[in-house]
């Protein structure tokens, strides 16, 4: 009995995974719930590729990011279930992790473009996924106690000179 209980993946689903490796299907020890713990495990690890790049969650399905998701999920689980517990070397689950991971540093690089269903090319973004106009200074707010939140001085000092050159001064009027 498996105790796993996870939110839906975001890029493939359980029954793909039976679609694409169906011999999973008739493995008595492979539950769905080992399925979407695979999925998951996946699905965390290819986020930590296009991150960067890419803002996340995307807001459609990107085919390529859906296949890529779903055979890495058969790779997880049939390098556990066959793999370890078996104890033999599987050359197959190898290469394809080996060209799973060959997609996703293409991804990552931006020689891989992504796109929708619709055909819409994902804008990538070499500076990153989530652009902010502080991301050159400390974050203000932290984990500590909240009397102790500080400021970065370049973000003040910045801030004082863009309204120091304005025009509108309404502490003059």
């Amino acid at each position: 009995m498996s105790c796993y209980n996870s939110d839906m993946p975001d890029y493939t689903t359980v029954g793909k995974v039976y679609d694409l490796y169906p011999r999973i299907g008739s493995m008595t020890t492979i539950t769905s719930a080992n399925i979407a713990y695979y999925i998951d495990q996946a699905e965390n690890e290819m986020n930590g590729f296009i991150a960067n790049n890419y803002t996340l969650p995307f807001s459609a399905t990107v085919p390529i990011i859906e296949t890529i998701a779903t055979e890495f999920s058969v790779v997880k689980i049939l390098e556990r279930f066959f793999t370890q517990e078996i104890g033999s070397k599987n050359e197959w689950v190898e290469a394809r992790y080996e060209h799973i991971f060959a997609r996703l540093s293409q991804i990552s690089s931006g020689t891989l473009a992504l796109m929708t269903s619709s055909y819409e090319v994902l804008n990538f973004s070499a500076e990153g996924g989530i652009y902010s106009n502080n991301k050159d200074y400390l974050p203000t707010f932290n984990n500590l106690n909240d009397t102790i939140q500080q400021v970065d001085g370049d973000l003040l000092d910045k801030e004082y000179n863009d309204v120091s050159q304005e025009t509108y001064r309404p502490d003059l009027e």
